[in-house]
């Protein structure tokens, strides 16, 4: 799903791709989830790299920001909007 301006949601990239954070989804069903991926460090503007995803489902995957890395169900990376950046 393209969101606009080349946004998309983090669960839409594949292995090697980098991104920006570009924001986050509204749903107040999220905010918990959302408030504790602030406290360790995904906010607006971080760059990001998509590392692994699982063989046959995809799912989940790893994500590296700021040095750490992370592993995220694609229902909760499509929480969080990216711009690709080469």
């Amino acid at each position: 799903m393209i969101l606009n301006n080349n946004n998309l949601l983090l669960g839409e990239l594949s292995p090697g791709d980098h991104a920006e954070i570009t924001g986050f989804c509204a749903d107040e069903a999220f905010l918990s989830f959302l408030q504790r991926l602030h406290e360790v460090g995904f906010l607006l503007g971080e760059k990001i790299e998509v590392l692994h995803e699982a063989p046959v489902s995809r799912d989940p995957i790893s994500i590296k920001i700021k040095g750490a890395t992370y592993a995220l169900r694609r229902e909760e990376a499509n929480l969080i909007h990216v711009k690709p950046i080469s």
